[in-house]
């Protein structure tokens, strides 16, 4: 199985067999959350809708997104635009409810959505800082995690502050370019 970045390569260069591999690993997580906005009918075709428009815009993916990110978001405003164009047929009082569960699974507000963007945020970071080396990483913890000031980081490896220095230098180097290839 690719990784997201991966993926996002592969179809932007039109690799369709990783595009439908791709598609079967999120269509049933995308439907699934389609239906929290629109009917069984228009979840499906709101899907379909937003793999199409992937798959037509692939050169313009971007390297170190997040694909499934993009995806739900893609699905929650195609889903709303469904709902604006069938408003008109529909009561204020069904109007309202619509509005009301909209906001609530929205990937911005929803509590649950937020934590699976902070959780995925929160794994790649765990990864990027695990492919540090062991004595940096170790700096780089005591800084930004524990919030360790660097003079007290050096006395207690027994570092000199420049080379404290140097070593969150070389970690947030390293984060940066890692985290940047997604």
């Amino acid at each position: 199985m690719m990784t997201e970045s991966e993926y996002i390569g592969a179809i932007r260069r039109g690799d369709r067999e990783a595009f439908n591999a791709f598609c079967l690993d999120h269509y049933v997580a995308l439907l699934s959350y389609a239906h929290l906005f629109v009917r069984d009918s228009w979840a499906e075709d709101v899907v379909q809708d937003v793999l199409f428009s992937v798959w037509e815009h692939r050169k313009s993916l971007k390297d170190g997104g997040s694909l499934s990110a993009y995806l739900l978001r893609s699905v929650y405003n195609r889903c709303q635009n469904y709902l604006k164009r069938a408003r008109i047929a529909r009561s204020f009082y069904d109007e309202r409810i619509s509005e009301i569960m909209a906001g609530y699974y929205s990937p911005d507000t929803n509590p649950v959505m937020v934590s699976l963007f902070r959780h995925d945020l929160h794994n790649k970071l765990e990864t990027a800082i695990s492919s540090l080396s062991p004595r940096v990483q170790e700096v780089f913890r005591m800084s930004y995690i524990d919030d360790v000031p660097n003079k007290e980081i050096a006395r207690r490896l027994g570092l000199s502050l420049s080379t404290v220095e140097n070593h969150m230098y070389s970690a947030l180097k390293q984060l940066r370019l890692v985290l940047s290839e997604g």
